[in-house]
């Protein structure tokens, strides 16, 4: 829907002002989606609430920026905020997730893909958004973002794809046979009383 909407506002309006409101609107949304996927994935209770709350400071900077910008244009250092909080929270996930036992690897679920599709878009654009603060008014520098942009826009599509494609395994329902542990070792009570 906001695709459609970008794509009316930029090309066919030719409205840059209502383009980069949406576009504004459209980081707000992604950011949002992404920080409440991975709250849901994060096990430590402040690292989450953290994490969850970070929404608000971001919908508030980036609409900031929207109205004291002296003219309408792309939401750069939105992005570059963006993208640097949700890189640091998504190696947080990844340091939980190496710590704990895992029965099967963690490539088998569509987090996995996930979060490594946007490690790779948040790092592969981060630093071409902070060049491109200065420099965007360039028309090869323009040429150059476009090309670096969607190429990394399309490795992460291809990543987000196979995300869903990946068939979970419920690993938390099987039991212990399932997993070769004997169950009568759970059931030694040492402290019971006998009677």
């Amino acid at each position: 829907m906001l695709v459609v909407t970008v794509i009316i506002t930029r090309y066919g309006y030719e409205s840059f002002e209502y383009y980069y409101l949406v576009t504004r609107f459209y980081n707000i949304l992604e950011y949002s989606i992404l920080a409440y996927l991975f709250y849901l994935c994060i096990k430590n209770k402040i690292v989450r609430t953290i994490l969850l709350l970070s929404i608000f400071p971001f919908i508030t900077f980036s609409l900031y920026d929207y109205f004291t910008a002296s003219k309408p244009a792309l939401p750069f250092l939105p992005l570059i905020f963006e993208y640097l909080i949700l890189l640091i929270f998504i190696v947080y996930f990844f340091f939980e997730v190496i710590q704990e036992t895992v029965i099967e690897p963690i490539y088998h679920k569509s987090i996995f893909w996930i979060s490594v599709a946007f490690i790779l878009n948040f790092s592969g654009n981060f630093f071409l958004l902070l060049s491109s603060v200065n420099s965007f008014d360039n028309e090869v520098f323009r040429d150059t973002f476009t090309i670096i942009y969607s190429s990394v826009t399309i490795i992460k599509n291809v990543l987000l794809c196979i995300s869903v494609s990946i068939k979970e395994t419920d690993t938390e329902n099987k039991s212990l046979n399932d997993l070769g542990i004997d169950p009568e070792l759970d059931k030694y009570l040492p402290f019971k009383n006998k009677n």
